[in-house]
This record gives structure tokens, C-alpha cells and sequence, in this order.
């Protein structure tokens, strides 16, 4: 956004409140003083001279029928076609219906104006409506059109890297150590004027600039440069033609209207709409009563900023460049959030109030064929909102920086595009500037972990800055490399077995002789991280899963090839002891006189084997090992055998012993007697001994009662 909040929209309005009262008061004074009233003649301006030299002073007189205090004069450049904000230079009130005033041919901060060409605006009001049409003039030396500079020697037949940032550097000339700690090669600037000059001196970069609030400045040479001028920018498009090997670059840097900021109508908050036929609570920066929420209404305030148009005569122009066999690169701060980033899925985050919008400027320039240079590296605007305003700015109160303190406004709205083409590749994108943003009036920490880089360099902008690597590769480094061959490919495989704890390797296959290798172990087809070795150890959270290895193959002078090989099924690991005899029972409990399944494995082959139950020994019978070590048997388990627990016993040749426990269950219809013992381990044989012992007491309490009861009747 960033042209300054609405109480320093023009600095000129707090800085010079006592010049407006004086000329209020010479209004009311002049009749006193003239013999009679001077009837105003038609309204204009008038200059001393239409050529001033770099750093002079312009003559301006000035007269009008439509007098007030407040009506001004202010120098803009040639290229921007209408009075706005953040786009014009000096100024000066122009009180009264006639009368004279000097400006100096300086910009906002005093820097001088570069020799070109300019106009001074007669303005009515305090406001932008004009008074009369403009005038023009010219400082000494006419347009400039930098001799281009030799810049960093390149070997055209080898890719070279460009790295291109976008900064709205908030008025400041002192960006040139930050961006150096960035490593910037093609710098867009906004809210520049003579910053755009002083910054590329700093750096010894070429640049372009109209003095306006767009520039473009290069490491590369700039052979060329124009503008692109249109209503819905703040100077036009500020157009360079840099020199990159033999591969040319149409550069273009843009700032759009700020105001009609609709992306603050959903947050409940005016955006500054000032054409006609919009609610008249939408003017200004004020809080609303309400979000709005209406789409329709939203996307019609927003094309009447005029930045869908600015878009579109930018892909028109950029289509021209391409035509003429130009790559196109394009940064601007567009003040308007993306269509990639007003969706369903941010529809309620943000203070987006359930709004999904088709932001008409991104629409334009997607439509146009240009590619979003951050959505193409980070497509999820979730995970990587992207935000780049308002800045967590250290040093900059945050009443300077929120525009609308009750409302969570941030937005991705500084932008590099592109149009692709074979001989541009995108490598990488990342946000610069500080981590935090502003929200709801105070300071925030970001809502995620994209990559945001701080340099070491104080941040001076309100805003964050964008900057993408590019790698160009014109005609020549394209001649210079040779047709490349076709790798034969071979058919990957796993080796060893797939299970928890155990090592597998990859085998690549029959691959063109030569042939470098590297792996990606894959789990369910998702790459497994760091496990990039011809070995893998597999650990125990893919148990059950698919396992697989892709193999890439490089060789000088062939095209690089992958291939994956089939999956297989990762098992768990063996219980410890596992390759121990051991042995399974169908059943864990058994009905005395019923059937019981016996299974084994890990014998000797051919092993004979005794099969008894205890605790006093019963023999069940033998069984044979097969070959694999294994058997599987079923044997009756005798009906004498009491109720109560077990032990089931395989003795090998050697004497030795494998155990499995089993609870033998009393038969039906027998006696109390046989679910007697509880838990405790039931006896074979000797099953008479307890019943007997229980009778012969309860037979002495008998007798010991019948003999109480015969001294009582005799007593």
C-alpha cells in the first residue's frame, strides 16, 4: 500500500497549516487594500521560463476564478498522466485568485530533480481536481537517458543467475547496504522518486526513473527505457531494457493506485472510494459500520482504481516486448490482493469474513499469461500467506504503520511476475524484511514458517520486499550445449528382506555404462527424509507399509533419467528367540476327554518327538518334525485328567523341553469335585484322597452330636 497513512497523505497538510491560515488571511485582507476588486481572469498558470536548470527554481504565476487558500501548485513528472499522491515533487499553496510563486526542482525530500521533462499541476482545493490544465517545462538537459554501463562481465554461453527484488522502499535513499546484503542484480522500487538515482549511485548500478514513485535499477546495463503511461498508476510503468549477455530483458516497475483500497471494505473498514454512484461512508480510511461483504459491490470499487486497466496495458505492452524476442519480468507494490490468495480456504482467516474474491489485477496479468513468481514456488496461500504489508518495521511507532487498527489487514500485495519462457527458469523465492507483521493495531508474530529473510541491515519500509532467482540461458548458452542422449534405464530392485530393523539395498539395474547413481527411499510413494543411500535401514514406524527405492541416473551428455522400483511389504520384526523351537495351541483351555491341537516349529528336521501333560505325567502321544522343522498334531486329552491348569510338554531327542500352557475344564456331568482347587494346580492320580478325608470328618461331627445331645436328655 504504502503511501503514506491519511494523516500525512501529503506532508504538506500538517507541516504547513500556518501557511494556510496566512493565506487565509491575505484573502481577507487584499480587498482592503486594492483601489478596487480585480475581476480574476481565466484560470492558469504562467511560468517565467519553460527551462530551468538542475537544482533552479521555477517562476510560477498563477490566476483563477475559482479561488480558495487552499488550492496549490506541484510539479509532476512527464510520465505520470494525472495528479496523484506519491507521485508529484515539490508543491507550494497558490492562496488567492492571482499571484506568484517559486518552486524548487526538488522532490518531496529536497533531493533535485534529474534533467527531463515536467509539468506543473494548478490543483483546486487542498484536492487533485485540476484548476487548469497543465504546464510544461523542461530541466536542462532534457529526457535522461543513462549511457549504459558495462556491468559485470558474463560469459553468454553459460547460464547466468539474475536475482530480481521488489521493494517499496518507503520514501528512504538509504537502502543500498541492505539490498547489497540481499544480493540483488534488478531491483524494483516504489515510493522512490529520488531515491531510485541515489540508491543505484550508491550501489554503481544503471537505473531508470522519471523522478516518480516507480524505479527500476540494474547490475546489468539498461540499454533502453520508456513508460508505460496509464491512469491507475502512480507515474506509469516505469519501463528499462536491461542487457543481460546476449539475452535482453523488458524490466518493468509499477505502483499502483492506493486508493480504492477494496481489500478493506470485507475487514469493515473504507479503502478510500471516491468515485461516484459508492456509498459515501467508503470515503476516507474510516471504520466502517459494518464488512462489506458483497462481492459484486467489493470487485466494482476495486476496478475503479483503475489498476485492472494498469494491468492490462501492461500484458499488452509486455506482449509487444516478447514479440520483438525480449524476456519479461515485471515488480510492483499493486496495492490489491492476489486471486490466488482470497479463496475457500483463506475465505475465513484474516479477517476475510467468509469473502472469496477474484481480485481483477492478478486475474488480468494470470490471464495474460505471467506467472506469479512466490504462488509458483508456494502455491498454498495457508502454509505461505506471503504477507508482505503492513511490515513489523523496528523504529516506526505502529501508529505510523496500521491503516486499520481494529482489523487484521494483511496482505499479499508486492508482486514479481513473469512471462515464462525457455530461456528463464525460476529457482527460488523468499519474503525480506522483518518476520513479524502488524495486527489489530499492535505488533504480531508470523502465522507460519516460510521462509522470511532479515538482513542484518536496519528495515527502513513499511513494507516487506519479495526476491526471486532466476537462471537465463539466452541463444548462445543454449547453442553451446549439445544434444543430449537417452540414458538406457534399468529396472530397480530391493535386495534383502523387508522387515522392521533389517537392511535392504538398492540394485539400480542394467543402466548406459558409466552412470551415476543416487536413491530416494520411498514410503507409500512419499519420499522418506535423508534416506537418500543405496542402503536403508528400515525402521519401525513403516511396519506395514509399502516400501520402495526410486533410482536417478546422470551421465555427461544424457539426459538425466529416474526410475522406481516395485514395492514390497515391510514386516515386523520376529519376537526375540523366534528361530527357538516353540510351540502353539489351537486352544488355550480344553474339556477333559475332548480334542486339543498341537502345532510346532523350529525343530530338527525329522525329530521325534514325546508329547505329555503335566503336572504328573500323561503321555499324549509322539509326532515326526517334518523337513522345515514343523508338525502339527491333535491329540484327546484323558477324561481322568482333573480340572485346573496345565502343562502341555514336547520333549526333543536330547531331553530337551518346549512348554505351552492349557486350563483343562471338567467334563459334563461330573462332580463338584472336579472344578475343586480354584487357580491352584490341580493333581493327576490321588484324586480319591481329599473327598475321603472330608467324609471322615463330617462322619466324627455327627457322632460328636448325637452324644451332646443324649447327656442333655438324661440331664
Amino acid at each position: 500500500m504504502s503511501s503514506s497513512p491519511p494523516r500525512a497523505v501529503r506532508p504538506r497538510r500538517s507541516a504547513h497549516l500556518l501557511a494556510a491560515l496566512a493565506a487565509a488571511g491575505a484573502l481577507l485582507v487584499s480587498p482592503l487594500l486594492a483601489a478596487s476588486p480585480a475581476v480574476a481572469a481565466a484560470s492558469g498558470v504562467t511560468l517565467a521560463s519553460s527551462d530551468v536548470a538542475v537544482g533552479g527554481t521555477l517562476s510560477v504565476a498563477y490566476s483563477t476564478d475559482r479561488p480558495t487558500a487552499t488550492n496549490w501548485v506541484a510539479i509532476y513528472p512527464e510520465s505520470t498522466p494525472e495528479p496523484c499522491d506519491a507521485c508529484g515533487m515539490a508543491w507550494a499553496y497558490a492562496p488567492g485568485a492571482t499571484g506568484t510563486v517559486q518552486l524548487p526542482t526538488s522532490d518531496r525530500t529536497g533531493n533535485p530533480l534529474p534533467a527531463g521533462n515536467y509539468r506543473v499541476e494548478y490543483l483546486y482545493n487542498d484536492g487533485y481536481s485540476r484548476v487548469s490544465e497543465p504546464t510544461p517545462f523542461t530541466i536542462a538537459g532534457g529526457p535522461v537517458v543513462e549511457e549504459p554501463g558495462e556491468g559485470p562481465e558474463v560469459d553468454p554461453t553459460k547460464p547466468i543467475d539474475l536475482s530480481v527484488v521488489q521493494l517499496n522502499v518507503w520514501g528512504k535513499t538509504t537502502d543500498a547496504t541492505m539490498l547489497t546484503e540481499i544480493g540483488a542484480d534488478l531491483i524494483f522500487v516504489e515510493e522512490a522518486q529520488s531515491a531510485t538515482a541515489a540508491v543505484a549511485r550508491d550501489l554503481g548500478f544503471d537505473y531508470h526513473s522519471t523522478g516518480g514513485s516507480a524505479g527500476v535499477i540494474s547490475r546489468y546495463p539498461i540499454v533502453d527505457a520508456g513508460v508505460v503511461a496509464v491512469p491507475g498508476t502512480q507515474g506509469g510503468w516505469t519501463k528499462a531494457i536491461v542487457q543481460v549477455g546476449d539475452t535482453q530483458i523488458a524490466a518493468y516497475g509499477g505502483h499502483l493506485e492506493y486508493r480504492y483500497y477494496a481489500t478493506y471494505l470485507p475487514r469493515g473498514y473504507a479503502g478510500d472510494v471516491l468515485a461516484p454512484g459508492f456509498p459515501a461512508e467508503w470515503r476516507g480510511w474510516n471504520k466502517l459500520a459494518a464488512p462489506v461483504t458483497d462481492v459484486p459491490q467489493i470487485l466494482a470499487a476495486n476496478e475503479a482504481s483503475g489498476r485492472p486497466a494498469a494491468a492490462a496495458a501492461l500484458t499488452a505492452d509486455m506482449a509487444t516486448e516478447r514479440t520483438a524476442g525480449r524476456l519479461t519480468i515485471m515488480g510492483a507494490d499493486m496495492n490489491e490482493p492476489s486471486v490466488l490468495d482470497w479463496t475457500e480456504t483463506t475465505a475465513n482467516l484474516y479477517d476475510h469474513n467468509g469473502v472469496v474474491a477474484p481480485w481483477k489485477t492478478t486475474s488480468v496479468l494470470r490471464d495474460g499469461g505471467l506467472v506469479d513468481a512466490y504462488r509458483a514456488v508456494y502455491p498454498d496461500p495457508v502454509t505461505h500467506p506471503g504477507f508482505t504489508w503492513p511490515a513489523d518495521t523496528p523504529n516506526v511507532s505502529v501508529s505510523q504503520l496500521a491503516w486499520a487498527p481494529e482489523a487484521d489487514e494483511r496482505d499479499r500485495i508486492d508482486y514479481i511476475f513473469f512471462a515464462p519462457d525457455d530461456r528463464l527458469t525460476l529457482t527460488g523465492t523468499r519474503i525480506v524484511g522483518p518476520k513479524g507483521d502488524i495486527v489489530r493495531g499492535a505488533r504480531a508474530l508470523p502465522v507460519s514458517d516460510e521462509e522470511i529473510f532479515t538482513p542484518q541491515t536496519l528495515w527502513t519500509s513499511d513494507h516487506k520486499g519479495l526476491q526471486s532467482d532466476f537462471v537465463i540461458c539466452g541463444e548462445a548458452c543454449q547453442a553451446a550445449e549439445p544434444e543430449l542422449g537417452e540414458l538406457v534405464v534399468g529396472t530397480p530392485s530391493i535386495t534383502g528382506t523387508a522387515t522392521v530393523g533389517a537392511e535392504v539395498t538398492a540394485a539400480p539395474g542394467e543402466w548406459t555404462e558409466g552412470t551415476t547413481f543416487s536413491f530416494q527411499w520411498l514410503a507409500d510413494g512419499e519420499a522418506i527424509e535423508g534416506a537418500t543411500s543405496a542402503t536403508f535401514s528400515i525402521p519401525a514406524d513403516l511396519a506395514g507399509r509399502a516400501l520402495s527405492v526410486r533410482v536417478g541416473g546422470t551421465l555427461e551428455g544424457y539426459v538425466p533419467a529416474e526410475a522406481t522400483s516395485a514395492a514390497v511389504t515391510v514386516t515386523a520384526a520376529e519376537e526375540p528367540g523366534s528361530d527357538a523351537p516353540a510351540v502353539v495351541l489351537g486352544s488355550s483351555t480344553v474339556v477333559a476327554g475332548g480334542s486339543l491341537k498341537i502345532s510346532g516349529a523350529g525343530f530338527a528336521a525329522g525329530a521325534q518327538l514325546k508329547l505329555d501333560l503335566r503336572s504328573t505325567p500323561v503321555a499324549l502321544g509322539s509326532v515326526t518334525a517334518s523337513d522345515a522343522g514343523a508338525f502339527s498334531t491333535t491329540v484327546t486329552i484323558p477324561v481322568s485328567v482333573p480340572a485346573g491348569a496345565h502343562t502341555l510338554v514336547v520333549i526333543l531327542p536330547d531331553g530337551t523341553e518346549v512348554t505351552a500352557a492349557v486350563t483343562v475344564t471338567a467334563a459334563p456331568g461330573a462332580g463338584a469335585g472336579a472344578d475343586a482347587g480354584g487357580d491352584a494346580l490341580a493333581q493327576t492320580g490321588g484324586e480319591i484322597l481329599m473327598p475321603a478325608v472330608w467324609a471322615a470328618v463330617l462322619a466324627l461331627m455327627f457322632g460328636a452330636g448325637l452324644m451332646v445331645r443324649r447327656r442333655v436328655r438324661r440331664s
